[in-house]
């Protein structure tokens, strides 16, 4: 009974003693990765092996929200035939890297679960991550190992009782989850996205080029700084379309508003710098069977590298005797498991837009699905 007492005892100081700043920057990359369609990656050797599986399972099922995209998470240590043959032809060390050689991205999310932070197959896997640029974070124990002086964020729990590092662990990813799913169903979202990408900014500062982030930032303020000016919902949209397309360098944008039968009720079209008046039924008819449809069809975003090779755009007809737009971003609003609207922008020049582009207007769409809802509750 001594003994259960105090395992008991030990493991309360050592919670005590958890990094929580460090805990909720992880919880800050993840929800930025979920955002942008990043890649999540987690690994470990046996319980922590056990830990990174639950950690997968945990991370695609029980942060499902209406409207916001799944993350996109992968386990290192589930494919018994990957482990096995490259253990066997390869060496046991190279079981996590070579599946991440294939897989790993630029700003994908790399998660090495280790008590000792000294696991050889553990630490060629974050080498790897780490030459790909992704974001690599560490859960360790004991002194922190190798591990931790490589990893970009670290989590690390001071403890030399390898059960606890590995109890603490668990609770650490529970930690994580609960948060993650709580801030994204209880509270504003607008303050939420805010704090997200306010540090995401300082966990970026390293980074040659973070301007994807800052100026996600820069628009979701200045979003913000709008609904504090517009009582009327069409006319607060009708402004962040203009913020938009200015934002994002677009030629023109629209924004259509689909009631929960799937039909276009309503529509926005920003053209040469301004909100184009007494169009909407054109908007109607024209996009309810082009790109638009497709994306309510669909419940997906579109990127349409050049319209004259796509038969979803269907030509609009301010463009007539125009050059006509080159390149189209559509994504689709979504709550409560249906689409409300369906927000879009065009380029008519030759520069065409990217997945960098998409991610933006993809979060865009997100910030005001939930304030629009929370505004409307």
């Amino acid at each position: 009974m001594d003994n259960i007492r105090k395992y008991i005892n030990d493991l309360h100081q050592t919670l005590d003693l958890i990094p929580m700043t460090a805990i909720q920057e992880m919880v800050d990359v993840l929800v930025r990765a979920r955002l942008h369609d990043h890649q999540v990656f987690v690994m470990g050797n046996g319980g922590s092996a056990t830990t990174a599986s639950h950690f997968v399972c945990d991370l695609a099922k029980n942060t499902r929200v209406s409207g916001l995209p799944h993350f996109r998470v992968i386990g290192l240590t589930d494919n018994v035939a990957s482990i096995t043959a490259y253990a066997n032809d390869e060496g046991y060390e190279m079981i996590f890297s070579q599946q991440l050689a294939g897989l790993v991205r630029e700003d994908d999310v790399v998660i090495a679960i280790s008590a000792s932070g000294n696991s050889p197959n553990v630490l060629k896997a974050v080498e790897l991550a780490n030459m790909a640029n992704a974001f690599t974070i560490g859960l360790t124990g004991f002194n922190g190992g190798k591990l931790g002086g490589m990893v970009k964020l670290h989590v690390h729990v001071p403890s030399n009782r390898i059960e606890q590092v590995e109890d603490i662990h668990l609770m650490i990813e529970h930690m994580v989850i609960s948060t993650i799913r709580e801030m994204t169903q209880s509270k504003p979202f607008i303050e939420q996205l805010a704090a997200l990408f306010g540090a995401s900014n300082r966990l970026a500062a390293s980074r040659v080029d973070s301007r994807p982030i800052r100026n996600t930032y820069d628009l979701l303020n200045a979003i913000s700084q709008e609904m504090n000016n517009y009582t009327e919902v069409y006319d607060l949209l009708q402004r962040i379309l203009q913020l938009t397309v200015e934002s994002i360098g677009a030629t023109s944008g629209s924004f259509l508003v689909v009631d929960e039968n799937g039909n276009i009720t309503d529509g926005i079209l920003a053209y040469a710098g301004k909100v184009q008046p007494g169009i909407k039924q054109q908007l109607v008819d024209v996009f309810k069977e082009g790109l638009a449809g497709w994306v309510i069809k669909n419940q997906a975003s579109a990127l349409v590298p050049d319209t004259q090779n796509d038969p979803r755009w269907l030509p609009r007809a301010w463009e007539i005797g125009r050059h006509g737009s080159r390149s189209v971003i559509s994504v689709p609003l979504i709550a409560r498991n249906r689409v409300t609207g369906v927000l879009t922008l065009a380029r008519n020049d030759t520069s065409q837009f990217t997945e960098d582009d998409l991610s933006l207007l993809t979060t865009v769409a997100v910030f005001l699905t939930f304030q629009i809802f929370n505004r409307q509750r």
